[in-house]
């Protein structure tokens, strides 16, 4: 699971978040009903670009950074793409 979790950034996409709740709030919005779900997908979105970069760059990670899940073996391309493709459904 860690694998996963570095895959996608996740500690970074904190930021994500503060995006959006501070641009509902210079809107003069409520994050109130459907607008509850803007953080979330979001980060869903920030996640599944994470991974795609990370899918799309396998080749030239191996060489430089070979220590980032999937030149390291920790997670696959396929399961990187797979990753990238549901976050972005979802």
């Amino acid at each position: 699971m860690n694998s996963y979790v570095e895959l996608v950034r996740a500690p970074a996409a904190l930021t994500v978040l503060g995006d959006t709740v501070a641009g509902s709030a210079a809107a003069g919005l409520k994050m109130t009903g459907r607008r509850l779900l803007l953080p979330l997908s979001s980060v869903a979105f920030y996640w599944a670009g994470m991974a795609l970069n990370d899918w799309a760059d396998r080749n030239l990670d191996a060489r430089e950074r070979p220590e980032r899940p999937i030149p390291s073996g920790r997670v696959s391309a396929g399961a990187a793409l797979t990753t990238g493709a549901a976050l972005t459904a979802a």
